[in-house]
């Protein structure tokens, strides 16, 4: 595997030493460079006249770097982007809290993520062809390595390469027959349109090892195997534009890549681990919560509260943690529908999805001093709506505030949630649940006072997750921490522009009232003006709060605050 891993990486340099090759060679033909230019760029000395600075600068000739060659080989393109992302701790002696080893983090390096996408698209007649490539490479990282060394395991181990990628990420056909659009292979279906909040977005599951979900909902979606056929259906009375939607997702769902956990939880199921959340390697590691100090009676100090523990029930020691995956049956395919409709001005969906929990639920499994906690995948039903149409103000304000009311609603069945009744001898309750959002966006607003070269963008939503049979027992999963009857959150988002989009800030932050937490993460995206294909992205994450073991509220990563720089480069290849 990590001669593998290692001839990755060669291919990888050489594929970047041939596309700056490309670059330069290109440059020698090339007479037209990017429209988006306003000022020539001077060339360093020594290269007057070569045009490979000025190339360079500007990401390449316009059009393809490898030319135009639709005449022979038809609509077949390869596009995609280099990325490097780095980012610190804003303080790295707040790591030894994360874990029960408490090594000392010394390191300040949160992240180092060099990541390579190449999109393919082919499209002949009827049929259109889609293939995404991913390589990633991350080093070892210090902290991580610090945790393993502590816990007496092996320091070269899994962990070291954990993140690393060189597969294809996404792989789809898609056939246009009449009224049916068919997509066929691994892919992403998006029913919901929060930024940061998973209402109706049900579909897929979600990696969540190298970054924190919120801060990046739309990096963060896995895609899934699947058949996925869109039928337009003609209009009926007032309802337009109706299409309805299906999703079948098989339990076959392979994963070869982030998914070498050191604890072999993965041993003989990779053919279903692509099913279910991509979850941080180890507790301690990088994007990890704070673990919950007491998990059992026998660790509460004496005369503490039984309830002070995450499983009261729990009678002894308990065995090592098993996983039970969902299997890969028929039985055990996720599939859904969705119809969708516009009436009059506003959007509607609605739609019903058979599935699983994508992330694992805490069981106590075995007999009273033989027991072992089983982390699994209960089933689910889902029943959801989404709605949005624009917000019409009187006069002129229509004009300078355009409005748009968004809402989302999912009803589940039987949500499986942690308790501390002691009559639940699984430590597992159910109820059904209640996720609604209700949101208003700002869309690209005229805003003089403020900027004449862009707009103002702002978006306001409201989260409400209601647990509707709630008990006073119920608690976060691993923890003893309850879980309220209505949890709710707000976040708020600002955006503009200065330059036209060379300058572009947003500010966006997540507010929930347990523990007064907040999630901030304001961010600078830079494009020089010279091209568009070069970006600068600046970003800080923080989380402050009172609740150091909120899971909900993201309290459990207070102390991760970091920042992160993102450099991309896009390129047209053919």
């Amino acid at each position: 595997m990590k001669a593998e891993r290692r001839y990755a990486v060669l291919m990888l340099s050489g594929f970047l030493g041939c596309l700056s090759v490309c670059i330069g060679l290109k440059a020698a033909t090339a007479a037209d460079y990017s429209s988006t230019a306003a000022q020539p760029v001077s060339e360093p000395a020594g290269s007057t006249n070569s045009g490979w600075w000025d190339t360079v600068l500007r990401g390449g000739p316009n059009g393809p770097i490898l030319g135009n060659h639709s005449e022979t080989l038809g609509d077949f393109h390869i596009s995609g982007f280099l990325q490097n992302q780095t980012g610190m701790w804003v303080n790295s002696s707040n790591l030894r809290q994360f874990t029960t080893y408490k090594t000392p983090h010394s390191n300040s390096l949160a992240t180092e993520r060099n990541w390579m996408s190449v999109d393919t698209n082919y499209n002949i007649g009827p049929n259109s062809f889609f293939l995404r490539w991913y390589g990633v490479y991350e080093p070892a990282y210090p902290n991580e390595n610090n945790l393993y060394r502590a816990a007496g395991l092996n320091t070269t181990g899994p962990i070291s390469d954990f993140y690393n990628q060189w597969t294809v990420r996404d792989a789809w056909w898609k056939l246009k027959e009449g009224p049916l659009t068919v997509f066929t292979g691994r892919q992403i279906v998006i029913w919901g349109e929060s930024i940061s909040f998973r209402v109706c977005d049900v579909v897929n599951p979600q990696d969540i090892s190298y970054a924190f979900g919120f801060a990046n909902l739309e990096q963060s979606r896995m895609p899934l195997w699947m058949l996925h056929p869109i039928l337009d259906l003609p209009n009926w009375g007032p309802l337009a534009s109706n299409d309805l939607e299906v999703v079948f997702a098989p339990g076959l769902q392979p994963l070869y890549t982030n998914d070498d956990y050191p604890d072999d939880r993965q041993v003989g199921r990779h053919n279903v681990l692509g099913s279910v959340d991509i979850l941080p390697p180890a507790q301690g590691a990088r994007f990890a919560g704070r673990p919950y100090p007491i998990a059992i009676p026998l660790q509460l100090p004496k005369g503490a509260p039984l309830d002070l523990a995450a499983f009261p029930q729990i009678v002894g020691v308990p065995g090592p943690t098993r996983w039970y995956f969902p299997p890969a049956t028929w039985s055990n395919a996720q599939e859904g529908v969705r119809l969708h409709t516009f009436l009059s001005d506003a959007e509607l969906t609605s739609f019903y999805w058979y599935g699983h929990q994508i992330t694992p639920t805490s069981f106590v499994s075995g007999t009273p001093h033989h027991q072992f906690i089983s982390e699994e995948f209960p089933p689910l039903n889902d029943v959801g709506f989404t709605g949005n149409r624009p917000l019409y103000l009187p006069g002129r304000i229509a004009e300078v505030l355009p409005f748009v009311l968004r809402s989302e609603l999912l009803l589940q069945d039987r949500t499986p949630i942690n308790t501390q009744a002691l009559n639940e001898a699984s430590a597992v309750s159910s109820s059904s649940t209640l996720n609604t959002l209700v949101a208003l966006d700002l869309a690209s607003a005229y805003a003089p006072w403020l900027t004449k070269t862009g707009t103002l963008t702002a978006h306001l939503e409201w989260n409400n997750y209601t647990i509707l049979s709630w008990s006073k027992k119920y608690v976060y999963g691993g923890s003893a921490m309850h879980r309220y009857h209505n949890d709710e959150q707000l976040l708020l988002s600002l955006g503009s522009s200065w330059l036209w989009n060379e300058i572009a800030p947003t500010l966006t932050g997540i507010y929930n009232p347990d523990g007064t937490t907040f999630e901030l993460f304001p961010d600078l995206l830079l494009t020089p003006h010279w091209s568009n294909l070069y970006t600068l992205d600046l970003k800080y994450i923080g989380i402050l709060g009172n609740n150091k073991y909120g899971g909900a509220t993201g309290g459990v990563f207070k102390g991760k605050s970091m920042f992160v720089m993102t450099f991309q480069y896009n390129f047209n290849l053919l």
